[in-house]
């Protein structure tokens, strides 16, 4: 009977990867298409591997400036995030009074409110302070959407965090500012990967804050370069799949560097409980 389960449990786990799996299977099949190819059969295997649709995006669009834009945009958003969320949430996890209570509760209420809620007055503002079509305006705006999550899991973190470190720190003589950046930091190293990891993710492939925000400005994000390969009346499918792989390739290997860090900091939090 438990063999019996194993198997069913296994077949079960299975089936939800392929489910999964089956998207970025399509997409890679078709990126090495023709647009003939994918619209005669999009699950049909290529006849061969065709790759003029990534010699077309290389030198006939401006997939390396908008690649590198978005590289900026991700790096800087992620390194203030990430500075700033942890900041913040040790001061918070360190300062217990009411009004530290009433700000975090603040702060966590932003999480329940649906972006199209105050999406026109973002804009609104944005327009006059003058940062529309602006890139820092872009990263200010990132920042701003992006600092619940992360000051949560990071105010999380250091309420199980040891006190007698960066006590012992104070009495060796070290300054607040000093024993916050050469000791909490460095302990907060596994939160803070997940942290940069999830936001990362995010800002590479976000297309409405960028649209409204950025508008037609140059050079252009990867998720804002991708509309120019939808028309009116017909689609590049075969380019817009091939953007698409290649755009996501940074972001996977991304991914997998600082997956053993997320690993490390799930199981201190484990530990911690």
């Amino acid at each position: 009977m438990k063999k019996r389960k194993t198997i069913l449990l296994a077949a079960i786990v299975w089936l939800l990867a392929l489910i999964f799996a089956s998207p970025l299977l399509l997409v890679l099949i078709n990126s090495f298409k023709t647009k003939g190819e994918i619209m005669t059969s999009a699950i049909s295997l290529p006849s061969s591997l065709y790759l003029g649709n990534f010699v077309q995006i290389m030198t006939e669009s401006n997939f390396l400036s908008s690649f590198f834009c978005s590289v900026f945009v991700v790096a800087v958003t992620t390194s203030l995030t990430v500075l700033v969320a942890a900041v913040t949430g040790y001061a918070l996890a360190r300062w217990n009074s009411r009004l530290c209570r009433i700000l975090i509760l603040v702060i966590m209420s932003t999480l329940f409110v649906p972006f199209q809620v105050y999406m026109v007055a973002l804009i609104v503002v944005v327009r006059n302070l003058h940062l529309v079509n602006n890139i820092i305006g872009l990263i200010l705006v990132y920042l701003a959407l992006g600092m619940p999550v992360p000051i949560f899991l990071c105010r999380s973190y250091c309420v199980g965090m040891s006190r007698e470190i960066e006590e012992s720190a104070i009495i060796d003589g070290a300054s607040r500012g000093k024993m916050v950046f050469a000791i909490v930091l460095p302990l907060m190293k596994p939160i803070l990967a997940t942290v940069a990891v999830l936001n990362a993710l995010w800002v590479w492939g976000e297309f409405l804050v960028a649209f409204l925000v950025y508008g037609n400005g140059k050079p252009m994000t990867l998720p804002l370069s991708q509309r120019y390969f939808f028309g009116t009346y017909t689609n590049q499918w075969n380019l817009i799949l091939a953007n698409f792989l290649i755009s996501s390739i940074p972001i996977i290997l991304f991914y997998i560097i600082m997956q053993k860090h997320i690993i490390k900091g799930i199981a201190a939090g484990a530990i911690k409980g």
